[in-house]
């Protein structure tokens, strides 16, 4: 909101709209806020709760506001209207003009990417909030942090040399290493195999026990929300349409289909190509095929690629082409295979993807359903789940190219990259991920989905990086925000991104520092090798700069 001035506290004499609660550790929460920037649209969050100490949980659609909630708490954007309080101190006050800046309110936030410095030991993550304290003060914190979610062992260690559960020990230490009066966390276990997942909330649940601060936790998972919740609170469409303990909403949730298991049957990375507003949803288009499907509204730009998942029983099947349907995809396909699971059969079906559906024995009884069969897949827009968008890896160092198009240039760059990351690691490419440096690639204006060029295949497969599976998309603020360094292949195209992102200028770079690398398109296949040998070159060079020595 403009008129607010965002400052350590500001006040004028109109009376506040609620009175505030005086439970000094409680949060109070009344928020109004538009989801989507367009003013015509009716879709906005409003809700009013308060949160006691303990660990309240949110679960709901993507796009129902969970997000956007933890973010107007903490103070990383301003409601349109509201109040958020801790006891009877004031963070946001519409009416007052009060709006605690957000590293002063005491709040402790855990995102889903952990946003840890790639640059800085274990230790040095979870101590840098507390610069300003004496280093006696420092090293007590951080000392009695790293204890608590056992992770002392790896103080020396960098974050690309930890596991992805070590790492989020990391996050949540160094969040509550300052001792928060509210900790937000946005799905921090969402990558994590189960037994980590356990062992990570009993050290959160520990460390809470001693100090008693509001928690609020922000998840899908049916799992995390009867491990976790003290108390549940179900979002749909911008308000809170249900609340209670975990074991009596878990029935609710599963009916409203508003929290799901972590695992799903159908997952797909697809590219948003338009976003209804007046729906409630996004078109989109799963990669590498021309299905286009409709899924709840999120949160991200026209372009943008993300990971749908739907669950097997969440997709509903027609033996004849359905003559009334109302706000549902109908996709055809054939019947691959049948796999009979006691009293279910697990149908798989292709329609230009690969689907896998439930349906009863009884059912497939019924339609006499066999293998190559055509049938016609149903399903609701509400069913695709958010999984997370495609470039929101957890990974700590990221090496971003950008060309034009993203079909030749940056992607070899990409490729070429990567697989001497592997090299001078002594790992597979396959193991990049885990081990937390990875290189990417965008375009400045590339067509989302377009594949890599022909020519740029042979050459990849000429210097021995056969089976590049690439689908061009455009740079992102968040890709952009994650990577370590972005080398452009011209001068020009850097300073079009250094004048896109300003504010990151300073790790925008020329990948050859002596010239531009120009497109070799329409010069033939030893256009494209000889460009390859200068990638090759230019990337050894700079990997060595960054610190990527080879393995011993």
């Amino acid at each position: 909101m403009n008129s607010l001035k965002r400052q350590s506290m500001v006040r004028n004499s109109e009376p506040s709209s609620q009175p505030v609660p005086s439970d000094p550790n409680a949060l109070h929460v009344q928020l109004r806020k538009r989801l989507h920037p367009n003013p015509s649209s009716k879709f906005q969050l409003e809700v009013k709760f308060t949160v006691a100490p303990g660990i309240t949980v949110i679960v709901g659609h993507s796009g129902a506001g969970k997000t956007t909630i933890l973010r107007c708490i903490g103070g990383l954007r301003d409601p349109e209207e509201g109040q958020v309080a801790i006891g009877d101190r004031l963070l946001f006050d519409s009416l007052q003009g009060i709006n605690v800046d957000s590293a002063r309110r005491g709040v402790g936030f855990v995102f889903q990417d952990l946003a840890l410095f790639p640059h800085l030991s274990v230790e040095k993550n979870v101590m840098y909030g507390l610069r300003r304290l004496e280093a006696a003060e420092r090293q007590r914190r951080t000392l009695e942090a790293l204890q608590a979610f056992q992770i002392e062992h790896l103080s020396r260690r960098f974050p690309h040399q930890i596991s992805g559960g070590e790492q989020q020990r990391v996050a949540l230490a160094r969040s509550l290493v300052i001792e928060p009066s509210v900790l937000l966390l946005d799905e921090p276990l969402s990558s994590l195999d189960p037994r980590t997942k356990a062992n990570i909330i009993d050290d959160l649940r520990r460390w809470n026990g001693a100090r008693g601060i509001p928690i609020v936790y922000v998840t899908h998972d049916y799992e995390e929300v009867l491990a976790l919740g003290d108390r549940v609170m179900a979002l749909d469409q911008g308000r809170i349409v249900a609340e209670g303990l975990p074991h009596q909403l878990i029935p609710v949730l599963r009916r409203q289909q508003l929290a799901q298991p972590t695992n799903f049957e159908n997952l797909f990375d697809a590219t948003v190509i338009e976003v209804r507003e007046q729906e409630n949803t996004m078109l989109c288009q799963i990669i590498g095929t021309s299905i286009q499907i409709e899924a709840p509204l999120s949160p991200v730009q026209v372009g943008s690629e993300i990971r749908l998942g739907i669950r097997a029983d969440e997709i509903m099947i027609a033996a004849a082409p359905p003559a009334i349907i109302d706000q549902c995809c109908v996709l055809r396909g054939t019947v691959k295979e049948l796999d009979r699971m006691g009293a279910s059969v697990e149908v798989r079906l292709s329609c230009g993807a690969d689907f896998r559906a439930h349906l009863t024995s009884r059912s497939v009884e019924s339609f006499g359903l066999e293998v190559s069969n055509e049938v016609w897949m149903m399903i609701r827009a509400q069913s695709w789940h958010l999984v997370r968008p495609a470039l929101s890896r957890t990974l700590q160092r990221v090496f971003v190219f950008v060309c034009s198009g993203n079909t030749s240039r940056s992607p070899m760059a990409q490729a070429i990259c990567n697989a001497e990351i592997a090299k001078r690691l002594g790992v597979t490419l396959e193991s990049l991920d885990r081990v937390g440096i990875k290189a990417m690639s965008a375009g400045l204006t590339a067509r989302p989905g377009e594949p890599l060029t022909a020519e740029a295949e042979r050459a990849l497969a000429t210097i021995g990086i056969p089976d590049v599976r690439h689908r061009s998309g455009n740079l992102t603020r968040g890709l952009v925000q994650k990577a370590e360094v972005v080398f452009c292949m011209t001068e020009e195209q850097r300073q079009k991104v250094i004048a896109i992102f300003p504010e990151a200028a300073s790790k925008i770079h020329c990948l050859h520092p002596l010239g531009d690398i120009d497109d070799p398109s329409g010069n033939g296949d030893p256009a494209f090798l000889e460009l390859a040998g200068l990638l090759e070159d230019s990337i050894r060079k700079r990997l060595s700069a960054l610190g990527i020595i080879r393995a011993a």
